[in-house]
């Protein structure tokens, strides 16, 4: 029987149809076929790419190859110390976006050490240990105290249960937790009583519970996914700034084709003559209009929401 509500509210033996299983727990068989089906129970592993590469991705962006172009820009036109400012720009945000990534990755090998190598689980109805990467929904899990748990599920039985969240939750004292279903369907899992998930500890008591979700479906799986894949949404504040980039780029670039044009052909400056001109207005246009109206005030050392600096807000070192 499969059920649309949540695994909470039901009773002990509408755990066991809904996923499919018994007291006895999963046939070997059946286990690999589920592990066909939903994977090994494991979280992804960090990314590979060599730091050099990942570090040269923080040089070598739209932002930080006109930060280069404009600290050229700025030798070329005989202010050398608004090209090293420039410069050094680049180098420093690149250093806190490669840390905050590195962080990241570190995390995710970290969050990889909390979860155990095996687990006590039911399987043709003989209880035994099994590699955590080999457990699936359906299987019977036995909990004792120290047991740190490798997968969510729900409490079918359990005996004076204190589970240790705090990995999730914060919290600072190990809950209580029983088998009892709970009537209300509106709240999130981590506020059911009778749900255990991966991560956490068993800090007292024993019970059994049935596996509802493993690896990255699991509350920390989640977490540790999210560690790995998610890019901080920019805000209208800076896509509005990001456009505003482009916009001065384009006709600073504009304006400085043409006074080239205009220097050389019309008024018969020499070619040296006529590119150090044009690089000064170029110049002088980008550091003009990025100090005015509503950019004024930034500072291209801003800190973005992620706690790094934002490359989005660089460009800004031109307002000296």
């Amino acid at each position: 029987m499969a059920s649309h509500s949540p695994i909470w509210t039901l009773s002990t033996q509408q755990v066991y149809e809904t996923l499919s299983t018994s007291q006895k727990g999963l046939s070997e068989a059946e286990t690999a076929i589920r592990i066909k089906h939903y994977g090994f129970n494991e979280l992804p592993e960090p990314a590979k790419r060599s730091l050099l590469l990942r570090f040269t991705d923080q040089l070598t962006h739209f932002m930080a190859l006109l930060l280069w172009v404009a600290g050229g820009l700025a030798f070329v036109s005989g202010t050398p110390e608004l090209g090293w400012a420039v410069w050094a720009v680049i180098w420093i945000n690149a250093g806190f976006s490669f840390w905050q990534e590195f962080q990241a990755e570190q995390a995710l090998t970290a969050l990889n050490k909390m979860l155990p190598a095996r687990a006590k689980v039911y399987r043709d109805g003989t209880l035994g240990e099994i590699p955590v990467r080999e457990m699936v929904p359906g299987d019977v899990l036995q909990l004792e105290e120290g047991d740190r748990i490798s997968a969510d599920a729900r409490l079918v039985s359990a005996q004076s249960c204190y589970v240790d969240v705090s990995v999730l939750t914060g919290e600072s004292l190990p809950v209580a937790r029983s088998a009892e279903p709970v009537a209300t369907e509106k709240m999130r899992a981590s506020e059911s009583s009778n749900l255990v998930f991966a991560g956490s500890t068993v800090a007292a008591g024993r019970g059994l519970a049935v596996v509802y979700a493993t690896g990255t479906q699991t509350e920390f799986g989640q977490v540790a996914h999210l560690t790995t894949t998610v890019k901080r949404e920019p805000s209208t504040l800076e896509v509005q700034i990001n456009s505003v980039v482009h916009v001065i780029t384009a006709i600073a670039l504009g304006m400085g084709v043409l006074v080239f044009l205009l220097t050389n052909l019309l008024v018969g400056m020499e070619l040296k003559e006529s590119f150090i001109f044009a690089i000064g207005i170029i110049v002088a246009f980008i550091k003009k209009h990025s100090a005015s109206g509503k950019l004024r005030g930034f500072s291209p050392l801003d800190v973005s929401g992620t706690g790094g600096f934002n490359r989005r807000e660089f460009f800004l070192i031109l307002n000296t």
